[in-house]
């Protein structure tokens, strides 16, 4: 048996411009209007709110939540926030 010994290599893609769906409690709604953000009532009563990814930055050395990160961008309390995909 002859065994081979291969070189592989890792690629990474980065994917701009992509939107991500923000998934509200419903009685956040109001400040979502508020906030001026495209939002959309789900069929399980959700409010989901459709914004452009942003870049993860690093602050000062500390690695926060991308998530929370997000939210914060925007204006979205993390609280009322029941999860976040990428659309």
């Amino acid at each position: 048996m002859r065994w081979e010994t291969t070189q592989t290599h890792s690629l990474s893609l980065i994917i701009m411009n992509q939107n991500v769906l923000i998934h509200c409690k419903p009685e956040y709604l109001p400040e979502i209007k508020r906030l001026g953000l495209n939002y959309n009532i789900s069929s399980i009563n959700e409010v989901d709110v459709r914004v452009p990814d942003r870049e993860y930055s690093i602050e000062d050395g500390y690695y926060p939540d991308p998530d929370e990160q997000l939210c914060e961008h925007y204006g979205i309390d993390y609280d009322q926030v029941n999860c976040i995909e990428a659309v």
